[in-house]
């Protein structure tokens, strides 16, 4: 049925389609879900305009545009204040809403995801773009001026090719997004590393983050339920952690036991918290990222892995 496919659409925004690219489509199921996902590659465009997010689409809330699924530290849309979560309701005055007659139509969900990734190819780098952006309960309209990939993601491609991520700092947690109407909590913790900061700091499984220094994690209620903002919520979290340094302290707002209290972790290194894990022989994998079977995975810049069960792919 229609209503329960989700479709989860990302690109790295935005992915401009060159004449002589190849498009490749990949569909995939994951356990427990009805899911499709497309993924668009090319080979050598890395000259392309991109603004630094990733966009997602299938949701009932898409008649309010595109959601930014993830942020691109450093990117364009960063430095223009966008944020997860938002929703690009148009861009250079091409209507990216969804109608209401067709919520639940997945063809015509990914159609608005397209139709961004083509205004975007008519784009060179450097210039402006125009997005109607919708954010806690109004629209607004942004201007700022795209860079291109290469200049972009440059850096990210080389962190992503380390092996061992050892200077990332962590606190030791994997975190759940199910979609739960309980979201509007704050992010699920699913597990602790009994050697992380984390559990030194006394949270526990089913504590619930609702914000990481003055960063709300909250699903608002007008959304809650929905898994793609659930994974949102974990993106944002964990490009604020990537802001920080191993021994940095942060301050988190934990919901527990029906109440909210403030907790101050200190970071440490993916390596050393990993390195405590062989002196002790837990054998415990530590990455601050989505649950995902049974163990997480590492989320490598620029976008996530995983929305509600479906595999989002960013080339």
């Amino acid at each position: 049925m229609h209503s329960r496919l989700l479709l989860a659409f990302a690109l790295t925004a935005a992915v401009a389609l060159p004449a002589d690219a190849q498009e490749t489509r990949v569909y995939r199921a994951e356990p427990g879900a009805m899911a499709r996902a497309f993924s668009y590659g090319f080979e050598e465009d890395y000259d392309r305009a991109v603004i630094g997010v990733t966009t997602s689409s299938g949701s009932a809330r898409d008649t309010l545009g595109v959601l930014i699924g993830s942020i691109q530290a450093g990117g364009p849309a960063e430095k223009a204040g966008l944020e997860e979560g938002n929703r690009i309701a148009s861009i250079n005055g091409v209507n990216l809403r969804l109608s209401s007659a067709d919520i639940g139509d997945w063809d015509m969900s990914g159609i608005m995801a397209r139709r961004f990734t083509r205004e975007m190819s008519k784009l060179k780098a450097g210039d402006e773009v125009d997005l109607r952006v919708y954010s806690n309960g109004q629209f607004r309209n942004v201007k700022f001026k795209t860079v291109a990939y290469e200049d972009l993601y440059r850096t990210s491609r080389s962190r992503v090719t380390r092996i061992d991520d050892e200077d990332r700092p962590v606190i030791g947690v994997q975190l759940g997004s199910s979609g739960s109407k309980r979201d509007t909590l704050g992010v699920l913790i699913t597990w602790l590393n009994d050697n992380g900061p984390a559990a030194k700091a006394g949270l526990e499984e089913g504590n619930r983050i609702q914000a990481i220094g003055s960063v709300d994690l909250r699903v608002n209620r007008d959304d809650a339920g929905d898994a793609m903002l659930a994974s949102v919520k974990v993106s944002r979290l964990q490009r604020e952690l990537a802001k920080l340094r191993p021994g940095d302290e942060v301050e988190l707002k934990v919901y527990s036991d029906g109440r909210v209290r403030t907790v101050k972790v200190k970071t440490t290194s993916a390596y050393d918290l990993n390195r405590e894990n062989r002196r002790n022989r837990t054998g415990s994998i530590t990455i601050d990222g989505l649950n995902f079977g049974p163990r997480a995975l590492t989320i490598p810049a620029p976008a996530p892995v995983i929305a509600g069960g479906v595999r989002r792919i960013t080339m």
